[in-house]
């Protein structure tokens, strides 16, 4: 379940990479859809498991807030769950908590820029 989950969001996240330019891969294969009227497979979103989608809704909040340090972005900290945890009155189940670490961990390897993978 949860390999599913890093598979899907090893796709979702390289899909924003940047050309030099700004634009995303994901706007690139968007042109060439629009212009062959066909959709690349890169576009065609990989299944989230049975059960992830509240966790892949939780790591896309925490991740649209992550701060920086100047030279990066910093990865997602154990206080900044916590907080989202007593913000929003829910408790996360240890296993919810690591999947959310390892999706961070992806976020945080993915190349930033087309010429970076």
């Amino acid at each position: 379940m949860r390999d599913g989950l890093i598979r899907h969001a090893e796709q979702q996240l390289g899909l924003s990479r940047r050309d030099k330019e700004g634009t995303t891969f994901r706007q690139h294969l968007e042109a060439v859809a629009q212009a062959t009227g066909e959709t690349p497979p890169e576009l065609i979103p990989l299944p989230i498991p049975a059960g992830c989608g509240a966790v892949w809704s939780v790591f896309l909040q925490l991740n649209a807030r992550r701060g920086n340090n100047g030279m990066a972005v910093s990865p997602i900290a154990l206080a900044d769950i916590v907080a989202w945890q007593t913000l929003m009155g829910v408790d996360l189940t240890p296993w919810e908590i690591e999947t959310l670490l390892q999706l961070d961990c992806v976020a945080l390897a993915a190349p930033t820029s087309l010429s970076d993978s």
